[in-house]
């Protein structure tokens, strides 16, 4: 009979298999977002927790905080798309905004130890195109290229409300916070996604050069996101 024990991956300092040790799962009970998610969840890397928190940090976006919600990173699109049905739940007009090179990881460097460029590359414009299409999103606004540098110029709107930042990358992680942040109304929110990961310490390292801003709160959220308020 062979064993059933596997071998025990070895994790460097920081690192390792952490469950969630809370009982309170409020996704499992949450009609809409689940509705939602079954719609999504091919067409996305994220997990359920992780979508959750988009779900719930979109549906919380004051009407008084003016600008677009952009994501950075879209891969499929399914991350956007569960934050576009969330904001057209609630009635919410403000402009979708999904970016991506549609041609992998860029801007891989030596902060990265896993990421060469090009990863995550099995995706394209008109796919997540007509993915959001057919979620009843067809108003958004989807860019192909690097961002910022070759389409930040097309964002629809002045101020950003809200960014999710999904590129896996230190140099890239800090390209788009640079070009959001300052177009942040006090209130607004970034979320990196890729914080908790290893093979990811790239983004990490950048969260953590944040923590000293006088401008803004960085909340590391076990389930693998970093998240930053503005707050003047």
């Amino acid at each position: 009979m062979e064993s059933l024990i596997t071998p025990t991956h070895v994790y460097p300092p920081g690192y390792g298999h952490s469950p969630l040790s809370s009982d309170y799962r409020p996704w499992e009970a949450d009609i809409p977002f689940l509705d939602a998610w079954r719609r999504v969840r091919a067409y996305t890397m994220v997990d359920q927790a992780r979508l959750f928190e988009l779900w719930e940090l979109t549906g919380q976006l004051s009407p008084d905080i003016s600008g677009a919600v952009l994501e950075v990173g879209a891969w499929r699109g399914g991350s956007a798309g569960l934050m576009g049905l969330r904001l057209l739940q609630r009635g919410d007009s403000r402009p979708l905004v999904v970016a991506d090179t549609f041609c992998g990881v860029a801007k891989a460097g030596e902060e990265d130890p896993y990421y060469r460029g090009g990863e995550h590359g099995d995706t394209s414009l008109d796919r997540v195109s007509a993915f959001l299409h057919d979620l009843g999103l067809p108003d958004c606004t989807v860019l192909a290229g690097v961002f910022p540098e070759e389409t930040a110029h097309r964002v629809p709107s002045a101020d950003i409300a809200f960014c999710h930042i999904d590129v896996d990358v230190y140099q890239s992680a800090q390209d788009v916070f640079e070009w959001a942040w300052p177009r942040m109304p006090p209130g607004g929110i970034v979320v990196f996604d890729d914080y908790g990961f290893l093979g990811c310490e790239g983004v990490t390292r950048y969260v953590h050069s944040l923590r000293d801003r006088s401008d803004g709160v960085v909340l590391a959220n076990l389930n693998g996101h970093a998240v930053v308020v503005k707050t003047r």
